[in-house]
């Protein structure tokens, strides 16, 4: 049985927590992060950055806010997502109960973000915790209409087979040593870890409070490379057959029904540019998608 966690703000108790965060070339948004972790009101945690080489000036802006034995720096040229997410866990003090991964573009919208975050770690059976993410200003539209789909309220990501997203949670460190995560991967490192722990029974909460601000404007060469990936290591998570992998329900079908969605969405929020993005943006998603499945099938010799 592990260890229960106190909520925070009980008896005076507040648990210790390391923010991890990882960067690469963010010196547009990290230091506009950093600020809204230095004010957080919840003052019982420690800072952990994870930079991968960064060319920008993002490292100078990490010292700034950071102790050099609080910084790590590995290379972008053979990044992996898990053995990174790995390396950070063994890092923090010993103390911490609770890791909570922020990326350096994710900045958390209120000084209470980081208390409003950990709060639902307080019951053993909750393995994880992510919260919302709201699009940027600059934002297109389409992209806009993905954020607050998969994150909003809810209830559009609870009807799906599983969601997460590691850009902005929160994890008992017990959890974590429990189940590293897989460095076999190369995309959905977040997916795939905490599916493995709802299928171990653990229960994955959603908190809109905790929100952030996190999105990219991808180009469609960048779209096909994400979903290509993403394809990828569906291969590898599900495996067992948990979702449909003909050509017509994993790639046509959901193509025709975001075409749909966008065009209702665009009609509504009067948006020309979703009008003439749709068809090429799904497309390359769908395709990109496609061709990382089959890839992954071979890659993982998975049928």
């Amino acid at each position: 049985m592990e260890n229960r966690i106190d909520r925070p703000g009980q008896s005076g108790f507040k648990p210790k927590v390391a923010i991890v965060m990882r960067s690469y070339n963010d010196r547009h948004v990290i230091r506009g992060t950093l600020e809204m972790i230095r004010r957080q009101t919840y003052r019982n945690f420690e800072l952990w950055n994870f930079d991968s080489t960064s060319t920008d000036g993002t490292f100078d802006i990490i010292r700034e806010f950071n102790d050099a034995q609080h910084i790590r720096r590995n290379d972008s040229t053979s990044y992996n997502p898990g053995t990174v997410l790995n390396e950070a866990v063994c890092s923090v003090a010993m103390e911490v109960e609770i890791v909570v991964f922020i990326n350096s573009d994710a900045t958390p919208e209120g000084a209470d973000w980081l208390e409003k975050l950990v709060a639902p770690l307080v019951d053993p059976k909750v393995g994880a915790v992510y919260g919302r993410q709201t699009a940027r200003p600059d934002c297109r539209s389409l992209f806009v209409k993905d954020t607050e789909r998969a994150f909003g309220d809810g209830r559009e990501a609870a009807t799906w087979i599983h969601f997460f997203s590691m850009a902005n949670c929160a994890v008992r460190r017990a959890v974590l040593e429990r189940f590293p995560f897989e460095t076999r991967i190369q995309y959905s490192e977040d997916i795939e870890w905490s599916y493995r722990l709802r299928k171990a029974g653990l229960e994955i909460r959603y908190v809109a409070e905790a929100a952030a601000t996190h999105s990219h404007n991808y180009t469609l060469r960048q779209s096909f490379k994400r979903q290509f990936g993403e394809g990828k290591a569906d291969a590898w998570i599900f495996h067992d057959g948990e979702i449909n992998t003909s050509f017509l329900r994993y790639c046509l079908l959901p193509f025709g029904m975001d075409v749909l969605r966008d065009l209702r969405w665009a009609a509504q929020q009067g948006s020309i540019d979703a009008v003439f993005h749709t068809v090429p943006l799904r497309a390359v998603q769908k395709w990109g998608r496609w061709r990382g499945l089959l890839a992954g099938r071979k890659a993982y010799a998975v049928h």
